[in-house]
């Protein structure tokens, strides 16, 4: 089984709070797992005691969550979210199972691939990102890769249409 990967590439720290707090709008009751470092308290500590992400993962860290369910334009099952970050900027990988996304008929397959392009769309227009990957894990990898998303190449029905490969 294979993962799809998604990574908001050059993520500003500052808009972390808002991201997480806002726009996943994570529940207690999805959350399966998590785990941050606390470097001002030297020790782990889990996505529920934490009030400030940008705090937590300063002045460098990482962190992560795994969810039963998260709305990525459309609702996925079994996601992991990766935060790691330097000082000021970072990347948020997202990755869940591929059946998630490639399983019932073409025009679900479709409706997925589109909800997801526009969530992201609406991301990169937020949060000012500069590129997005989307492909197997590891996305970051040019053979894995299945699309670039980025300020050049914001046509969205190309985009959809190599999701659908």
């Amino acid at each position: 089984m294979e993962n799809l990967e998604i990574i908001l590439i050059d993520f500003s720290k500052s808009n972390l709070d808002q991201f997480i707090k806002k726009d996943l709008n994570i529940q207690p009751d999805q959350i399966r797992s998590s785990h941050f470092y606390d470097n001002n308290r030297g020790e782990d500590t889990e996505f529920q005691d934490i009030t400030s992400f940008e705090e937590i993962l300063s002045p460098k860290g990482t962190g992560n969550l795994f969810l039963s369910d998260l709305n990525l334009g459309r609702t996925f099952h079994d996601v992991m979210i990766v935060f790691s970050f330097d000082e000021q900027y970072g990347d948020v990988t997202m990755n869940f199972p591929e059946e998630e996304f490639y399983n019932g008929g073409k025009s679900e397959t479709t409706l997925r691939a589109e909800g997801l392009i526009r969530y992201i769309f609406d991301l990169m227009d937020k949060y000012k990102i500069k590129k997005v990957r989307v492909g197997y894990e590891p996305a970051t990898d040019d053979d894995t890769c299945l699309v670039e998303i980025n300020n050049e190449t914001k046509k969205f029905k190309d985009i959809v249409t190599k999701l659908l490969g």
